[in-house]
């Protein structure tokens, strides 16, 4: 005998078309429109994961507001520097100081005092001309510039991926570089430069990229942090080695120390160790170091071992010193990974040192001919696994429906295990939009054919079958087919008296309201010349319905004979109501079609 027939959840061409909403989040991944959304769930991965710690120590020396009040208004000058630096590095032991500030002439004020600036740029450069571990910030954020000759110039960030030859370097403008005037003359100035330079700038001035290095036709710049971990392991400026996708740190007998990747062969994405305010970064005021400082020379004892206490606090020795702006009020405030309030952008070269020394650095999925096939594969694969099993229908629908939500799941919590524990970056955004959207879609589709196909099935068998078996039908999933197949029913076959002349055809279905024959899973068909007939369990029998209860209930139903003057042709009261006279057996693997 033929089988049934199940039909598919979804026809292969439906998926076709289905497949066009994951390509359409793939593409708006791979062009950034979805960028935004992405970076927010790696900010819900950093907080999750929480703050890790690091290798080596970092210390903040705030510009705060206090500072401001206590010594005035910015620009200071560099004295202040010179000395909060010389103490930290002498009497604190600190590996290496950063200063985030670009020390050069621009925006420098006409009214100050010429005599006073020059005395502080002497003491500051006779402290960096020792060649100690400090390092002064250069930026690309002044964009516009005179050059030598007095001619405005644009300047801009190089990027390699724009240097097809080695002219094009000739032409890159080097960064605002730090400038120190050690001339009391103005009419005969003389410039000096330190020997320690590290760039400060941010892609789009966040706080998640920036540029590892900048080439120049003057020499290749490197960032900051860059800077600070080749001093903090105490290598010259030769042993950091740029290639095509990494930047490598080389001991002196050339052999690797640390390695750093590069992305799009210029770009580092910094690995997030904790917020601002955080145990892990230890701070204090600028103003409060100066004074310490100052009284290292104090000729009162009390004072000067007060200094050295101070500067004996285990946090400065062999620590990376960074000193920059806090006070709101000098705009240089951004939100982090583990901050929505914009907070100091200093803490960027903190996290970056971290990241580096560490090695922890943020990994990705490999991306290949500029494309990020393997996020791509997710994509589709979760879309199809998970759409397929919610849209599921028939008696295991509501099993692929938790199905699907266990595998949704398991991979979000996949995504933030695998950050947590080896700080790898799963796509997010797309496959969950894909899925989202695609799932909706095909449920919507697959309810408007399921209504469409219980509508066919009902109206084909609704008037001639109970609708206890109609509604087992479209339950089923199965399309009606030929053939039929053994089953154990029982029969029923009557005449009925004076019920209608031979030959006359009368339609009696429980859509006209007939005997109540179908109540018991029974199907019951037309009545020709009186003569009726009725079956029980056809297709609908189950463990709880077998053949032999469907038999008692055909006994059962037989003897519910009409009531005197109702009509089964009208549903109402006749004169003379039919007589019934049953006659009913069993009949064992009779075939139904």
């Amino acid at each position: 005998m033929a089988q049934p027939k199940k039909k598919t959840t979804l026809p292969i061409a439906r998926w076709l078309l289905l497949l066009i909403i994951p390509a359409a989040w793939c593409v708006l991944s791979h062009f950034g429109f979805l960028e935004y959304f992405e970076r927010r769930t790696l900010d819900w991965r950093f907080r999750t994961r929480g703050e890790i710690s690091a290798p080596l120590k970092v210390v903040y020396v705030d510009v705060d507001s206090q500072s401001l009040s206590e010594i005035g208004g910015f620009p200071w000058s560099r004295l202040y520097f010179a000395r909060v630096a010389k103490a930290l590095i002498e009497t604190g032991g600190a590996r290496a100081v950063g200063m985030d500030f670009v020390f050069s002439k621009a925006g420098m004020s006409e009214s100050i005092d010429w005599k006073k600036r020059v005395d502080g740029n002497i003491e500051f450069a006779r402290f960096l001309s020792k060649n100690p571990p400090v390092v002064l910030a250069a930026a690309y954020a002044g964009q516009q510039f005179r050059d030598i000759n007095g001619k405005l110039t644009e300047r801009s960030f190089p990027l390699v991926s724009q240097i097809t030859q080695p002219a094009d370097i000739d032409k890159i403008e080097p960064p605002e570089t730090p400038e120190f005037e050690i001339s009391f003359d103005p009419d005969h100035p003389k410039v000096w430069a330190p020997p320690y330079v590290g760039l400060i700038d941010t892609i789009e001035g966040g706080t998640r990229f920036v540029w590892a290095f900048a080439p120049t036709n003057v020499k290749s710049y490197r960032h900051m942090a860059i800077e600070l971990a080749r001093l903090y392991w105490g290598l010259p400026p030769e042993a950091v080695r740029i290639g095509s996708d990494r930047l490598d740190f080389l001991r002196p007998d050339g052999t690797p120390l640390a390695m750093v990747p590069l992305v799009d062969g210029q770009v580092i994405e910094i690995n997030w160790f904790s917020s601002w305010n955080s145990p892990q970064n230890p701070r204090i005021g600028f103003s409060t170091a100066y004074n310490y400082s100052e009284m290292l020379a104090s000729a009162e004892p009390a004072e000067k071992k007060a200094a050295e206490e101070f500067f004996a606090n285990p946090d400065f020795k062999d620590a990376v010193i960074l000193i920059g702006p806090v006070d709101p009020l000098l705009q240089d405030l951004a939100p982090t990974s583990f901050d929505d309030v914009p907070v100091p952008k200093v803490g960027v070269h903190g996290n970056l040192l971290k990241t580096i020394v560490s090695g922890r650095y943020l990994r990705r999925l490999p991306v290949w001919g500029g494309v990020g096939w393997p996020n791509f594969a997710i994509v589709f694969g979760l879309t199809l696994t998970v759409s397929a099993l919610a849209s599921a229908g028939g008696a295991r629908g509501l099993r692929s429906k938790l199905t699907a939500a266990l595998l949704l799941t398991a991979y979000v919590w996949l995504s933030f295990q695998l950050f947590s524990d080896h700080h790898l970056v799963l796509p997010l955004t797309a496959p969950i939009g894909a899925i989202f959207t695609t799932t909706f879609i095909a449920i919507i589709w697959q309810l408007i054919e399921e209504e469409r196909q219980k509508g066919r099935i009902k109206g084909m068998f609704g008037a001639y079958v109970s609708p206890q078996l109609v509604n087992r039908m479209v339950e089923s999933g199965e399309d009606p087919q030929l053939g039929g197949h053994d089953d154990e029913i029982t029969a029923y076959f009557s005449d009925i008296q004076s019920f209608s002349t031979p030959g006359q055809f009368v339609q009696y279905d429980n859509a006209s309201g007939g005997y109540p024959i179908i109540t018991a899973v029974g199907s019951m068909p037309t009545v020709i010349g009186g003569h009726t007939y009725a079956s029980w369990s056809v297709f609908a029998h189950s463990a709880a319905d077998p053949w032999w209860d469907s038999t008692c209930a055909s006994c059962r139903n037989i003897c519910r004979r009409p009531q005197p003057g109702w009509s089964p042709s009208t549903g109402q009261a006749e004169a003379s109501p039919p007589k019934a006279i049953p006659s009913w057996k069993t009949a064992t693997k009779c075939s139904s079609s």
